[in-house]
């Protein structure tokens, strides 16, 4: 989180969302609701044990929920985001922006 009287810094981005493959991940998660680990491997292009290692990450800190079932007896595992996988979303986009309001009013 921002220092409150001092201008945002990248260094204060959320560092669980930060990383290139979870920024990816929540960015397809948000707006679809919820996908397998087909889809998720499928669209980011993601070996099984690489989109393994950054959902565990994302699901111990509380951003996405897994569901595991059987669907015609084959295994089916789906991710949602939490709540506070939204906010931390929202909030890193937000700081982010203010990041880059200076230089995008240089450039405007």
């Amino acid at each position: 989180m921002p220092r409150s009287n001092a201008a945002p810094r990248f260094q204060d981005l959320n560092q669980v969302i930060h990383e290139r493959t979870r920024l990816a991940i929540m960015s397809y998660l948000i707006p679809a609701g919820e996908a397998s680990f087909s889809e998720l491997k499928e669209e980011l292009r993601l070996t099984d044990g690489n989109l393994n290692l950054h959902m565990r990450v994302l699901e111990k800190n509380g951003y996405v929920t897994v569901r595991k079932e059987f669907v015609r007896r084959r295994p089916r595992t789906t991710y949602q985001t939490t709540a506070r996988g939204r906010r931390e979303f929202d909030g890193y986009v937000a700081l982010l922006e203010r990041i880059l309001e200076p230089s995008a009013r240089r450039n405007g």
